[in-house]
């Protein structure tokens, strides 16, 4: 099954999941030493993850204007 890319959807905006990084590793540091600080720090560092690929998708885009399957 196909699904449709939205360039516009705050999904492709690296900020968008830098913020939701941030957010989450705020709520680790509140959280004392534990399985739940380690998941929450391991989220945050997926969400850096689609922040970059989000970034490189924007990067591609420009330079081509096309989409693939790959990018997100």
């Amino acid at each position: 099954m196909l699904t449709t890319m939205n360039p516009k959807s705050k999904l492709y905006e690296p900020d968008h999941w830098r913020s939701r990084a941030q957010a989450t590793r705020k709520k680790a540091e509140a959280l004392a030493y534990g399985k739940s600080r380690d998941r929450l720090l391991k989220i945050a560092m997926e969400y850096d993850k689609l922040a970059r690929r989000a970034q490189d998708w924007q990067a591609g885009k420009n330079e081509n204007d096309t989409l693939s399957d790959y990018e997100l």
